[in-house]
């Protein structure tokens, strides 16, 4: 591991604070206008602000905890019907349409938990929304994935190929760039083979596990 446990967690950590940022500073906000008295019509756009950055805290909250939680890890299987209505949720709150065209209703825990990362890390190819794809088929026992991010300049960056492909990025990783290795590190212990491709606005992310 090119790093130490710690500092994944660490960095992880970092990752999932960051995400959760945005809502939560959305909620001080309307408590604040709320401790002031503003009139009926700003208590009401508080009120709703409260909702909305609730929701959103409550969606990626529960996303995280399907992507680094215990729920995905050992042995047993994860219900992708679950899963891809938890995916929308999260996606919903951001730029991207979700497209899921995956014929597959169960898999492994790992296999699950590797779509989860991956979806994080098409996410963050799409700087300027777009779509985001999730598709596969089951041939030969083997479950092939495919996360592709299509959209106005959507990129796959060097530090986030490196992690992907289990190398140190230029400058090492950051709070950012180390999720796409934690999908690495995840692939790996799966014994799953993980690839990405990159063509003019499109990125495709690839995994190959044992169904």
């Amino acid at each position: 591991m090119l790093i130490d446990a710690s500092t994944l967690v660490a960095l992880i950590s970092s990752r999932i604070c960051h995400d959760l940022v945005s809502p939560i500073s959305a909620l001080t906000t309307a408590l604040d206008i709320l401790d002031d008295d503003h009139g009926a019509d700003m208590r009401d756009q508080a009120m709703e602000l409260i909702r909305n950055s609730a929701g959103q805290a409550a969606v990626k909250l529960e996303y995280m905890r399907a992507t680094f939680g215990a729920g995905t890890t050992g042995v047993g299987t994860a219900d992708l019907g679950e899963l891809r209505e938890l995916a929308r949720r999260f996606i919903d709150s951001q730029k991207p349409e979700l497209v899921w065209t995956l014929p597959v209703q169960t898999t492994s825990r790992a296999a699950a938990r590797i779509l989860m990362n991956l979806i994080l890390v098409g996410l963050d190819c799409l700087p300027r929304g777009g779509t985001l794809e999730v598709a596969g088929h089951e041939e030969d026992g083997k479950l092939t994935l495919h996360v592709i991010a299509t959209g106005p300049r959507a990129s796959l960056k060097p530090a986030v190929r490196a992690g992907l492909a289990g190398e140190l990025p230029e400058g090492g990783f950051d709070g950012r760039s180390v999720q796409p290795y934690m999908a690495f590190l995840t692939a790996s212990a799966a014994r799953a083979e993980l690839a990405a491709r990159e063509s003019d606005e499109r990125i495709e992310l690839i995994v190959r596990i044992n169904a």
